[in-house]
């Protein structure tokens, strides 16, 4: 027997009948309530099938489908909902919003297929042939841990063109066979051809990853080559990749530099338990200071969950110091181990935007720079760091503020004994048409310490940038000029200059820049290509990201934790 529904909308089947299809159909098993709500709809006893039009919306717990026709199979939980002229069919769960012309979908696998899919998968654009949603432990094969299941629901691509642009023709598109979303953790894209504009630059040979959970890898790379100048090195260009698993990666590097210098390293990341990650890391190396590549493994484990907690072995770690503004020096150590750990930041409501945290380190150590090793040196310490942003009634007027202290003890003979502390004051303001960033950086150092690598100097620094935006007449692109100066007071003399120029093209930018060392020859040439959905992922063409003053005291913050703030 069967029967139908009319009216401007059946809410009654969704409230009665929809009720004796979930509970009394033979074989259903439903985790939650399932609701039908359409213009028209028809329901045959017999075969437990339902057909609606119209407006159509079917949803539970974890799903939402609308579609103009769908048909509903309940001794199965089976959803096919089709478009026609009057519309398209449209997928909604967490994090996902799909549309495409036919969606085959089963309520209690949680599986399904959807023909012509477009749609957006954090940032990017997506459309292709086909996708298949499923568990998230189809991909991870692990069992779901959480009783809301939405946000478990996985998708694989086929066909699929990616991109950040929304214009009709946009800027970049990467092309690729398959394209794998895990919400909250990462976007896979395999092996994808790029394309600038219609052009086909490359096809990338390694998998891009695009992580999701808001943890920085050890190493940052990038799907584009590598491409820049070094003073001591040459021209270079390289390529970097992961090969990628659910739990963990292998990372790829490598850069020939035209003085005859092969650089790069493999790394290798596995997560143990969720927020413990197990490294190693093999990198090859130069030391323009003693004109000496060299093999440096380093590895350990590291934890981030609110606490950051990392203990690392490293031999002939090559360690960069910087002295002042435009030095930098270049030392050879061994960790044996060190251990570092940081706690979250505590907001200060004290001060307007302010906030602070603790850290702690100890560690064995060899300096093995010059000639010969140094006794081994245990060193441990205490710090803390602050840093924020200070009230303006102006908004053309951004002051902000950081700064670092530790206290660093030593177990020699001597019982050493150092403290360092950093502290930077500036602010981001215009002038006319210019924007302006001013930064006054001062360190203090007391005591010593018995390793070359760990000394600290005293500084005193001034950094000036004036920079100009040049508009097009279309928001969406424009050229930028910039140039920084650097003063050291300490020796009275201009240390560093630092030349950019910026072409933002709606959602790319395009940066170039040349580093002048007025002290030594320390020189370099970059070029940055960023994908502006993503200004702090590392989707960038080569080149050394310039020192940022307002950002100087984290050089005293143990490196791992820098990377991942």
């Amino acid at each position: 027997m069967g029967y139908g529904l009319k009216g401007t909308r059946a809410y009654a089947f969704a409230a009665v009948t929809a009720a004796a299809i979930l509970l009394l159909a033979p074989g259903c098993l439903v985790a939650g309530e399932v609701r039908l709500d359409a213009d028209r709809i028809s329901y045959e006893d017999t075969t437990g099938v339902a057909t609606a039009e119209g407006d159509v919306k079917i949803s539970d717990e974890e799903i939402t489908v609308t579609a103009p026709y769908m048909e509903y199979d309940s001794s199965n939980q089976s959803v096919r909902a089709v478009s026609t002229p009057d519309g398209g069919v449209t997928l909604m769960s967490a994090g996902y919003r799909i549309n495409g012309e036919q969606l085959d979908y089963n309520l209690t696998t949680r599986r399904g297929v959807f023909t012509r899919p477009n749609g957006r998968a954090d940032a990017f654009f997506v459309k292709g042939e086909s996708i298949e949603v499923m568990p998230l432990s189809d991909v991870t094969g692990k069992k779901a841990k959480r009783d809301d299941r939405a946000e478990d629901l996985a998708a694989r691509w086929s066909g699929a063109v990616i991109t950040t642009c929304n214009y009709p023709h946009p800027h970049y598109r990467l092309e690729s066979k398959e394209l794998s979303v895990i919400p909250g953790r990462r976007i896979i894209i395999r092996r994808p051809k790029v394309f600038l504009g219609e052009t086909l630059i490359f096809t990338y040979p390694f998998d891009f990853v695009s992580n999701l959970d808001g943890k920085a890898r050890l190493n940052k790379r990038s799907i584009f080559p590598k491409i820049g100048y070094e003073s001591g090195k040459g021209a270079g260009i390289g390529i970097s990749g992961p090969i990628v698993w659910d739990t963990g990666e292998l990372g790829i590097e490598a850069i020939w530099w035209s003085q005859n210098i092969v650089e790069g390293d493999v790394t290798l990341l596995q997560e143990v338990t969720p927020g413990l990650t197990a490294f190693a890391r093999l990198g090859r190396e130069y030391n323009k200071d003693r004109d000496q590549t060299r093999w440096r493994p380093k590895w350990g484990i590291w934890y981030d969950q609110g606490w950051r907690f990392e203990a690392a072995w490293s031999q002939r770690e090559l360690v960069t110091l910087k002295k002042h503004a435009g030095t930098d020096s270049r030392y050879e150590i061994w960790r044996k181990p060190e251990l570092n750990i940081v706690s979250p930041w505590i907001d200060d409501s004290a001060v307007s935007k302010g906030r602070y945290r603790f850290m702690g380190s100890w560690g064995k150590y060899e300096d093995v720079t010059f000639v010969g090793r140094s006794p081994e040196v245990e060193r441990y310490g205490a710090g803390v760091q602050i840093e924020g942003a200070l009230e303006s009634q102006s908004p053309n007027f951004q002051p902000f503020y950081g700064a670092t202290y530790w206290y660093y003890g030593y177990d020699t003979q001597e019982s050493r004994t150092q403290q360092v502390a950093d502290a930077v004051l500036g602010a981001r303001w215009k002038l006319g048409n210019f924007d302006m960033e001013s930064a006054y950086l001062k360190r203090w150092v007391w005591g010593s310490s018995p390793m070359p690598w760990d000394s600290y100097d005293t500084w005193e620094d001034v950094y000036q940038q004036v920079a100009v935006t040049l508009p097009t007449g279309n928001p969406d692109f424009w050229w930028k000029l910039a140039l920084r100066g650097a003063y050291s007071i300490k020796d009275e003399t201009l240390a560093e200059m630092l030349y950019k120029v910026v072409y933002n093209q709606h959602c790319l930018q395009w940066e170039a820049i040349y580093r002048d060392d007025r002290y030594g020859n320390d020189d370099w040439v970059g070029l940055k290509l960023t994908i502006n959905a993503y200004p702090e992922s590392g989707f960038r063409l080569t080149g050394a990201d310039p020192f940022d003053p307002a950002k100087a005291p984290d050089e005293l913050v143990p490196g791992f934790i820098r990377q991942s703030q």
